[in-house]
């Protein structure tokens, strides 16, 4: 029986991530767990399926099942600098096993065969191409997918219409739980925190949900780096990301930021295209990175660089993290004669970075100084953490900078940019360098590399001075700005709202 007041967290994101956790999706998943474990009996997870163009409510067992993918539960959630501050487990113990997995029919074999042929395919693509490579696969087998809809209606029938054909007649059924729709009720509220605008006209639907029953509906909002710099990004970004969050404005009663520098910036913004500014909230993410369950021993290609000092930069390569200032840095030190340790760049391969992983690749001055590593676990992300000299974060723009955070965490010094966000997560801290100052931040890598007194001091002032933040005390953030949301169907706010269209930039 649906109960009044329920929390609805969209979990689409993580549902069909299939990747090492990222920025995003590592906030939808912590958040998601703790907030499970804190209000379990106020709950319901859902997800958006958008070749259906509907919300559809997961089961608890399934959402446990994606939440924790190769993770322990959040009571072992790696403090490297202090003791738990919580006692309390983020995952129910009487959570079940998971069912046995049915036997594979001959459709869901033929899936396999063809899933294999694919990333077979593209491993012998250069990495540069590959992100374009995969968007263009995802495309092509979401149009399948929907003829395929299409005709098995036709053949069929519709499949919300009961069906009296013997079984050895129907059609084989789907390895996927059955998903019954999500109802959203008067006083509900639906929070989202995961990557929206790949979902096609998600926002658009769930303003129609709010408006017919009343949902309170919150949104995160990490940074509106495409719509401010739309020359980071390939083109089609601006429109994409200006549409959205102009709807955004129309559909959030409020919105999460994850810095001050990103609710300057998207209040701006919403004011400038004429859309309404919800009200905003700034919680702070959390620093640690839970801990796997083979978390004990490295991966090889994560030991073999153990033995000797390293450098870490963590972010996705793409031009707007700006790994080419690192590049032009290292140059000038191994040409100066500068013995510079080996510098680990640890991220997926995003946009227009095609000529700097060219010169990577190319480039004999570099061949053993500069490693790329992709598709690392949480595992290893920790190994590297702990083992490296300091941390880099050249980045341009940034809504917040999580790996600065988790370097700081581990008791590591990081080398950041002085750009946007920042430097609100350490102060004074840390050093700070203008991300288009290649000299300054060659000299600084010297500085750190050759005197060790140095990095000590700087270790010494973040163990003294930075205070650590808990994936626990970011979802108690969340959960302060959902019960401080008034409900609006009472505050009529659904009334005064038009359709979202008209606040869409063109």
């Amino acid at each position: 029986m649906h109960k009044e007041n329920l929390i609805w967290i969209d979990l689409t994101t993580s549902l069909y991530w299939k990747r090492p956790a990222v920025g995003i999706v590592r906030v939808e998943q912590e958040c998601c767990r703790w907030i499970l474990t804190k209000l379990k009996d106020r709950v319901r997870i859902c997800a958006f399926d958008s070749s259906e163009g509907q919300f559809k409510e997961l089961e608890a067992q399934e959402a446990w099942e994606v939440l924790r993918r190769d993770r322990s539960p959040p009571e072992s959630l790696i403090n490297p600098a202090a003791a738990p501050t919580s006692s309390r487990t983020a995952e129910p113990v009487s959570c079940p096993a998971a069912a046995p997995a049915a036997p594979l029919g001959l459709a869901s074999h033929i899936k396999q065969v063809l899933r294999k042929l694919v990333l077979a395919t593209l491993s012998r693509i250069p990495l540069s191409y590959q992100p374009a490579v995969r968007s263009k696969l995802i495309a092509i087998r979401r149009t399948l997918a929907g003829s395929y809809k299409d005709l098995k209606t036709a053949l069929v029938g519709d499949p919300t219409t009961p069906v009296s054909e013997p079984a050895s007649l129907q059609a084989e059924p789907s390895r996927s739980p059955i998903r019954p729709l999500a109802h959203f009720q008067q006083g509900d509220t639906y929070l989202t925190m995961g990557l929206d605008w790949d979902h096609g006209n998600k926002l658009d639907l769930l303003y129609r949900a709010k408006k017919r029953t009343g949902l309170r509906v919150l949104n995160f909002a990490y940074d509106i780096i495409p719509v401010k710099f739309p020359h980071y990004y390939p083109s089609g970004k601006f429109e994409l990301f200006s549409t959205y969050f102009a709807t955004m404005g129309w559909t959030a009663d409020r919105i999460i930021c994850i810095s001050e520098c990103t609710a300057r910036d998207l209040g701006g913004f919403l004011e400038q295209v004429g859309a309404p500014r919800p009200s905003m909230s700034v919680v702070r993410l959390g620093d640690t990175l839970p801990a796997t369950m083979n978390s004990g021993k490295p991966s090889p290609k994560v030991a073999e660089l153990l033995g000797a000092p390293f450098l870490l930069a963590v972010s996705t390569i793409e031009i707007r993290k700006n790994h080419e200032c690192l590049y032009r840095a290292y140059i000038r030190l191994i040409e100066s004669g500068f013995d510079v340790p080996k510098l680990v760049l640890v991220g997926m391969l995003g946009w227009r970075v095609d000529d700097f992983i060219y010169s990577l690749r190319n480039d004999p001055r570099v061949e053993d100084k500069i490693v790329i590593l992709d598709q690392v676990t949480d595992a290893d992300l920790v190994t590297l953490y702990r083992h490296c000299l300091f941390t880099l974060y050249p980045s341009l723009y940034e809504g917040w900078g999580l790996p600065v955070a988790e370097s700081l965490a581990y008791g590591k010094f990081c080398l950041a940019s002085n750009a946007a966000s920042i430097p609100e997560i350490a102060g004074d801290i840390l050093d700070y360098v203008d991300p288009w100052d290649v000299p300054q931040w060659t000299e600084k890598i010297r500085l750190y590399c050759a005197d060790p007194a140095a990095l000590r001091s700087k270790e010494q002032l973040i163990a003294n001075h930075y205070r650590l933040s808990s994936w626990e005390n970011t979802a108690d953030q969340v959960i302060a700005a959902i019960d401080n949301v008034p409900h609006a169907y009472r505050s009529g706010l659904i009334k005064a709202h038009t359709a979202p269209r008209a606040a869409l930039v063109s």
